[in-house]
């Protein structure tokens, strides 16, 4: 037995229709391929609310820092919270402050193992920026391992604000090298604005397999007042939503990048262009839902050529000066959406004036959303 039916939408009463097609000898519905959503280009320089796109910035820690730890001086006092036995306070296995010098040594702590600098008297950390630190990786660092700082108020036993992950800011798989991370302290919530915290807390929170064994070293808040560091930003608007398809580098520098024999351009890997390679690192990372989901330290030029899908798309020179540009393809589309507060942030922490240009414009498709 047949049943007549009809596909009608309840809205118009509009029904589907059915021809027959002589190239099958066939009888189909009628239907038309058309994108549910509709978007508009948009291209998307990261910017700065003091300083537009321009990121050839100078950006140095200045003023007085307090001191949390050096191995090498008296300062904050250095105890074991939870666990112990993995960290060593005064190591002389590695040293920043000074050859033949101490630092701390950590050598794969177990989850949850906790150690503390404590002042013994609270800091205002209203008068202070960021934090500040060397770490040197011997071995063992990887993508799913996690070390969280965080603030304590041992008075009264309470955690100040957030956790932050050292990994995300600076390249934990650079082995065997002292480098400088820059920690803002409205990463960590609540601190910024603390005046009773005492002691800094540091916790392995998470592993993969083995956890690192690592030094710190020349521990610091840095005072506020200085323009270290600055956030360069692009994020969606209210009532949109933006699909970032990749990123293009523009820089530009007095550097000759003519080589003797013309059979390609003469730009070094280990600089960016005439500035020297960075102490601390342009740090790139991806924010969702207020929290950072990815990120990078940008130090060199062969850092950018790191990032999956990179490549030089041009360069030239006037035999004085020299620009080239990088292009960065997301293998998909990075969704930035408002109501989550998304964000995909480039920070810096380095003087970076010695470029004539710095900018970094971003490829984006937005989508118009209902209010």
């Amino acid at each position: 037995m047949s049943v007549n039916s009809l596909i009608t939408d309840k809205g118009t009463k509009l029904s589907a229709q059915v021809v027959h097609k002589d190239d099958c000898d066939c009888d189909a519905l009628i239907v038309t391929t058309v994108p549910l959503r509709t978007y508009d280009n948009s291209l998307q320089f990261f910017a700065n609310d003091d300083y537009g796109a321009n990121m050839n910035i100078d950006v140095v820690a200045s003023g007085t820092p307090v001191k949390v730890y050096n191995a090498d001086d008296a300062l904050w006092t250095a105890t074991d919270i939870v666990g112990g036995g993995k960290t060593t306070f005064a190591s002389g296995d590695q040293d920043h402050t000074t050859g033949g010098g101490d630092s701390l040594k950590v050598d794969n702590a177990p989850v949850d193992d906790v150690y503390q600098l404590d002042k013994g008297s609270d800091l205002n950390c209203t008068l202070y920026s960021s934090i500040t630190m060397w770490v040197y990786v011997d071995k063992d660092w990887k993508a799913l391992d996690a070390v969280d700082l965080y603030g304590w108020d041992t008075g009264l036993g309470l955690q100040i604000g957030d956790a932050v992950d050292l990994s995300n800011y600076f390249n934990f798989l650079d082995y065997d090298v002292w480098q400088k991370l820059v920690i803002p302290l409205t990463d960590m919530g609540a601190l910024a604005a603390s005046t009773t915290l005492d002691a800094l807390r540091v916790r392995q929170a998470a592993k993969e397999g083995k956890a690192p064994k690592y030094y710190l070293d020349d521990i610091q808040f840095e005072e506020t007042g200085t323009v270290t560091p600055v956030e360069f930003c692009i994020e969606p608007e209210k009532g949109t939503w933006m699909y970032v398809e990749g990123f293009k580098v523009i820089m530009a520098d007095a550097y000759d990048s003519t080589l003797a024999n013309g059979t390609m351009p003469k730009i070094p890997y280990n600089t960016l262009l005439g500035v020297s390679k960075l102490a601390s690192g342009i740090i790139y990372k991806r924010v969702e839902g207020g929290e950072i989901r990815n990120s990078s330290s940008i130090k060199q030029f062969l850092d950018l050529l790191s990032f999956s899908n990179s490549e030089i798309a041009g360069s030239g020179s006037d035999g004085t000066n020299t620009w080239v540009t990088v292009k960065i393809s997301f293998s998909v589309p990075i969704l930035l959406k408002p109501e989550n507060e998304d964000k995909l942030c480039l920070i810096v922490n380095d003087d970076l004036s010695g470029l004539l240009e710095l900018k970094v414009a971003a490829g984006t498709k937005v989508e118009i959303r209902d209010l």
